[in-house]
């Protein structure tokens, strides 16, 4: 049996060298991979279009919230539309490598006043942010909407 168990192991030595041969060969004829490229700072004109993404913040706005009166069961899905019409038209502005993100508020009207503050950790030089306001007789709008630049 000591003998059997010899030969088996050298059958499998000799099959581990032919198929080290086929999978080097591959690796040979495959072109060489291009260096990788670091893009620490966006380029000159890419950076975040705050003023473009404020136009895009009133006009959905107005698009979708003129002539309304504030109804509590619907204003969730009002904000869920707006916000996810502005990031899709942002993010047709082609801004590359920015992570776009979206944030709708509506409230009632009722005579109370209203404080929000918003706190980021960002690099000031290539991250931005642009904010838009909307109001009529029954219903406030408030659409915040953040570029960080992906490094």
């Amino acid at each position: 049996m000591a003998d059997e168990e010899v030969a088996e192991e050298e059958e499998v030595v000799d099959t581990g060298g032919a198929e080290s041969e086929t999978a080097v060969s591959p690796i040979e004829t495959q072109k060489p991979l291009a260096p990788p490229k670091y893009e620490v700072r966006p380029g000159l004109g890419e950076k975040f279009q705050a003023q473009n993404v404020r136009d895009i913040i009133m006009s959905t706005m107005q698009e979708q919230l003129m002539g309304r009166q504030y109804r509590a069961d619907q204003a969730p899905r009002w904000a869920k539309v707006i916000a996810n019409a502005v990031r899709q038209r942002v993010q047709d502005l082609d801004m590359k490598r920015y992570k776009i993100v979206v944030q709708s508020t509506i409230i009632e009207m009722k005579g109370a006043g209203v404080k929000c503050g918003q706190r980021c950790i960002w690099d000031p030089e290539t991250d931005d942010y642009a904010d838009e306001l909307y109001r009529n007789d029954t219903l406030f709008c408030y659409t915040i909407v953040y570029g960080v630049y992906l490094y």
